[in-house]
């Protein structure tokens, strides 16, 4: 499922070095509000920053708590 096809944004809540987090309605759990986080990426030559990587990992790490605040 894509994220624009499971979710309504509905207003920013902030943004940090890695990325914008917004309000979001999850269309397919009742319109229960969550937050989203869209991680901006950077790539050079080099290729991705290793602070980049870190946070993803970091993100994917969530996903392995069963907690209701957790959105999978």
């Amino acid at each position: 499922i894509r994220a624009d096809q499971q979710y309504e944004c509905v207003a920013e809540i902030g943004e940090g070095a890695y990325g914008k987090v917004f309000k979001a309605r999850d269309l397919k759990n009742g319109g229960r509000f969550v937050a989203l986080k869209r991680v901006r990426v950077q790539t050079s030559e080099e290729g991705m920053p290793l602070s980049t990587i870190r946070e993803v990992a970091v993100l994917r790490h969530l996903e392995t708590f069963e907690h209701p605040n957790v959105v999978r």
